[in-house]
């Protein structure tokens, strides 16, 4: 299939994978049950992959092999099963020494230091992982083989405050922009990867071309608008948090331990977005439902659409980024 077929192609499937760290394992069993009831397994059922933070990895992996969806699925499980410490970050004695000398240093004669700590952690084996194995020569290929539409990685810019959706596709998909949101097109490195999973203070903030990039996850208001711009019609999420789980108002008697705060201020990074948009897209949703076919074509045409007999889920598409 031609790029122009693949433009052509309705109803465009998009996967869009959210951050969490190592909660991403998750995504990787979610993917191989998916595969296991897919009638050809190989067949990538997802055109349109988005990841953010951790998830961006996993994307990158599924978009390098997406001319065969169950050997990618397979390559993530078994690099996820066999994950350690030492693969992302510097762990070893010397490693771990040098940057806490560095951070002490910092703060007891910071006049001294010249150069100040970047970060917590060195994670320069994660991108040595990544960079010996992903082919990421081979997402041009399955693109132009039709596997592939898109890749987007999400990245949040320190100088512009901006959500940044780098995405790899073929021509046919045209760039976009909304408030402190917007796209570029680009070839998807490991740059991207490390760009859009650097937690803040913890891992460093990676330059792309004129600005330096973190955490996707920091500025993403919207994480399910990219599938839609990339031309999702219908979009799978899998998260790594708890949604609509009803809890009990609990007491806190105790002062929050340092594990809480932090553990709630990544939460805030890492999910609320995500459930936000969800409820978003899903009231959105509940209106378009009241809305008679007549006048949701008349809403298209006040909106600058020619096909007066356009589906509602244009309406949507419009509404929903």
């Amino acid at each position: 299939m031609s790029s122009a077929e693949t433009a052509a192609a309705p109803n465009h499937a998009g996967l869009i994978l959210t951050g969490g760290g190592a909660r991403a394992a998750y995504q990787v069993g979610v993917l191989k049950r998916i595969a296991e009831l897919l009638p050809d397994p190989r067949v990538n059922p997802f055109p349109i992959i988005c990841g953010t933070s951790a998830g961006a990895i996993n994307a990158a992996s599924l978009a390098c092999f997406a001319r065969d969806f169950g050997k990618s699925v397979e390559y993530l499980r078994s690099v996820w099963e066999n994950f350690h410490a030492h693969q992302v970050y510097r762990s070893d004695p010397l490693g771990i020494g040098r940057t806490g000398a560095h951070w002490l240093g910092a703060l007891m004669a910071g006049w001294i230091v010249r150069s100040s700590p970047r970060s917590l952690l060195d994670n320069a084996p994660l991108r040595e992982l990544l960079e010996r194995n992903l082919p990421f020569g081979d997402i041009d290929a399955a693109i132009e083989s039709g596997a592939l539409r898109a890749l987007c990685i999400t990245a949040s810019g320190y100088a512009s405050g901006q959500s940044v959706n780098f995405f790899h596709a073929g021509t046919y998909v045209e760039p976009w922009a909304r408030q402190q949101r917007v796209s570029a097109r680009a070839r998807i490195t490991v740059d991207h990867l490390l760009a859009s999973s650097a937690i803040p203070f913890i891992f460093p903030a990676v330059k792309i071309h004129r600005e330096y990039f973190g955490d996707g996850s920091m500025r993403q208001i919207a994480p399910i608008s990219p599938a839609i711009h990339l031309g999702a019609s219908r979009i799978l999420v899998i998260g790594a948090g708890r949604i609509h789980e009803p809890t009990d108002r609990v007491r806190g008697e105790a002062y929050p331990s340092l594990a809480q705060i932090a553990g709630h201020a990544l939460s805030s990074i890492f999910l609320d977005s995500l459930n936000v948009d969800i409820e978003r897209v899903q009231r959105i949703n509940r209106t378009l439902l009241h809305i008679p076919r007549d006048d949701a074509a008349r809403a298209l045409i006040d909106l600058g659409y020619r096909d007066t007999e356009a589906r509602r889920e244009e309406v949507l598409r419009f509404l929903a980024v």
